[in-house]
């Protein structure tokens, strides 16, 4: 089973968003994945979400439950098939720190490319989860779809 771990500077409000949406997506297909996020900061580790980012979920259907937020490690990136980033300093981050990560990297955005963002805008600045969530959700939907056809690529 592959492993993807969305990644997000705190770990409280994007990576923790593309995580429960893309369970859910996952769930509704009935494709086996394991899903998890973590943050490049450490900051908010133990935290849950941002009550901003579990209020939208729960809006639109879906269940965030269960989460704590965590830094990133070395181990985690190991494990994990897939790391995807939501902007270039997290992606930068991600290289800088850990190794055997490049060939797993992917950035949110590159299956969101016709809404015209080069990152996920975040929301603890932006204020706007709805922006996030759009994103996110239409990111995921093509991620999953690249999976399920196997065709996902590192850049």
């Amino acid at each position: 089973m592959k492993k993807i771990t969305f990644v997000c500077l705190g770990n409280i409000c994007r990576s923790p968003m593309a995580e429960f949406v893309m369970k859910d997506l996952a769930f509704k297909e009935k494709f086996k994945l394991e899903i998890t996020s973590a943050g490049t900061s450490g900051e908010h580790d133990g935290e849950d979400m941002h009550y901003k980012s579990k209020s939208k979920l729960q809006n639109v259907g879906i269940k965030a439950q269960g989460f704590t937020s965590k830094k990133l490690t070395q181990e985690l990136c190991d494990e994990s098939d897939y790391i995807v980033v939501m902007d270039n300093s997290n992606l930068n981050n991600v290289l800088r720190k850990f190794q055997r990560v490049e060939h797993k990297i992917l950035k949110m955005t590159d299956f969101a490319k016709e809404l015209g963002y080069n990152e996920v805008p975040d929301p603890w600045y932006s204020g706007n989860f709805d922006e996030t969530y759009l994103i996110i959700s239409n990111a995921c939907k093509k991620l999953l779809k690249a999976l399920k056809e196997e065709v996902v690529n590192s850049p």
